[in-house]
């Protein structure tokens, strides 16, 4: 993992960057990021702009066996497991286990930092250790709702931390009578309000 000097109000700070960065290709389009806008809003002009989110993603085998089962014998086929792909948000820590492998095309860390200081999002930014530790910690709880009763879990790392810049639109326009913006996911559409005005009418 590199360093990379910030500076802040408190004075410089060490910011964490990943060692290589893949840029996720997004699934739905500046078009269709509009389509959503349009249908908040009927008849407005709008402008649409990509913003990249800075995440952390590692991969993990989980493997269950029988707490009592006798050990594999040599030459045997072990089980591979179920492999989990987990996506840590670089500004706030929290992460999630995605439904998808993350494929993209390789960027340079510096387009990673540069997401990352082009935000005025909040948080305490996690490190490399606090990704581990968020990875295994929701592996474990959903394959712990999955087991039986003495069976034992193993979990270990398939893929170190590395860095992923998420695609996003913001997508900023207004009718006759209201002013917003929304930000629509570049993968799947999901959207939320970032800010609506009421226009003053004469």
């Amino acid at each position: 993992m590199r360093e990379h000097s910030v500076s802040g109000s408190a004075g410089e700070s060490s910011l964490i960057a990943p060692d290589s960065v893949l840029k996720l290709a997004p699934n739905i389009t500046a078009a269709e990021a509009l389509a959503v806008f349009q249908r908040k809003l009927p008849d407005a002009e709008a402008e649409v702009r990509e913003v990249l989110h800075p995440f952390w993603w590692t991969a993990l085998r989980a493997r269950t066996r029988g707490v009592f089962t006798r050990s594999a014998k040599p030459g045997s086929a072990v089980s591979p497991g179920q492999r989990m792909n987990v996506l840590v948000n670089a500004y706030s820590g929290k992460g999630y286990i995605a439904d998808f492998e993350p494929r993209g095309e390789g960027v340079a860390v510096a387009d990673w930092v540069d997401a990352f200081e082009s935000s005025d999002q909040g948080g305490r930014q996690p490190g490399v250790d606090q990704v581990r530790r968020t990875a295994r910690s929701l592996v474990r709880t959903k394959v712990v709702k999955t087991v039986k009763l003495g069976m034992g879990i193993s979990i270990d790392e398939a893929a170190a931390p590395s860095g992923v810049l998420k695609p996003n639109w913001i997508v900023t326009g207004a009718n006759d009578k209201y002013s917003a913006t929304i930000l629509v996911d570049g993968l799947d559409s999901s959207h939320y309000i970032v800010r609506v005005e009421k226009l003053i009418q004469d």
